[in-house]
């Protein structure tokens, strides 16, 4: 198996390389990048190419998972889009909400399977908190993913390059309300965060009724202290407190906590890379389209996202 990896940060560097590595049916790692003068690959076995130059001559791909900033993600798409016929995205998946809802991109996903990295909803954590939402009547959820600042070099705070924490933080508790249940939302509130001393969102608040009976409440932030956690509720106290939800160490043991007015307890899930098992199951499905990647449930998302943006402007 081939694969293509655009771009070549800290994060392709720390995060993606290490876990494709780990998948033993992957043979060929490339990495392409636009400016490859000063750049260090982590593993010797793994080609570094320039994308600009080198393209055309590129081979085909088993996938390509595209993770350059989000300002480049469309083009990214446009320019390999004869080069595998399964392609992976970095959230956000686009900054272009035109792109997103246009017809040329609806066109382009019922021909190849093109997915938002959304890495959390393959994770064991994900699939064990899944099956806790159906057993139990959940009343309200609340879901946080807060980071503190990063260097001001990042994109993140350029809003031309797709920054802000909408984009970066925000889509994964607004994306994890779809997934509490698609049926049906209602927006109750929604609330940016911004600073005179940045051009970029901060932070925001998205609360929602789901379904007509679940309380979601969607938090995130740029610049405040870590959190990154979901919290469930049912109508007789009980509490299910599920810490790293979104993202995690690779040796952090996850568990859930759970709390009624007896007693308390703990499940533990264990550790695991959460990249890794993302990649493995995409490939063990043979890309077969997961509900998340469909064109619909898209939609749904940035249908939210858009709902902050007016906001926000």
């Amino acid at each position: 198996m081939k694969v293509l990896v655009l771009g070549n940060g800290a994060h392709v560097n720390k995060r993606v390389l290490p876990a494709l590595n780990k998948i033993k049916t992957i043979e060929s790692i490339i990495v392409a990048d636009k400016n490859t003068e000063n750049n260090v690959i982590i593993d010797s076995c793994i080609e570094l190419r320039n994308f600009e130059k080198e393209l055309k001559s590129l081979e085909v791909f088993d996938f390509i998972i595209i993770a350059t900033p989000p300002y480049n993600h469309k083009t990214s798409l446009l320019e390999v889009l004869e080069k595998s016929d399964n392609i992976l995205i970095e959230k956000p998946i686009f900054d272009d909400l035109d792109f997103i809802f246009g017809e040329e991109l609806k066109k382009l996903k019922n021909d190849k399977n093109i997915f938002e990295s959304l890495m959390y909803l393959h994770h064991p954590l994900w699939l064990y908190v899944k099956d806790l939402i159906k057993q139990k009547d959940i009343k309200k959820v609340t879901s946080e993913f807060s980071v503190p600042h990063m260097s001001e070099e990042s994109y993140r705070y350029k809003k031309d390059l797709g920054g802000g924490s909408l984009f970066d933080q925000g889509i994964y508790p607004i994306s994890m309300a779809l997934e509490i249940s698609d049926n049906s939302q209602i927006v109750n509130k929604i609330e940016v965060y911004k600073s005179k001393d940045y051009e970029v969102d901060l932070g925001g608040t998205l609360d929602l009724i789901i379904d007509e009976n679940i309380n979601y409440v969607g938090k995130w932030g740029l610049g405040k202290d870590y959190k990154n956690y979901l919290r469930l509720e049912t109508p007789n106290g009980e509490i299910f407190q599920i810490d790293f939800i979104f993202s995690k160490p690779d040796d952090t043991y996850t568990k859930v906590k759970i709390k009624d007015s007896k007693k308390s307890s703990e499940v533990n899930i264990g550790k695991y890379d959460q990249f890794q098992i993302m990649y493995q199951d995409l490939i063990d499905n043979n890309f077969l389209k997961f509900e998340y990647s469909n064109h619909e449930n898209l939609i749904k998302r940035y249908n939210l996202m858009r709902e902050v943006l007016k906001e926000m402007n």
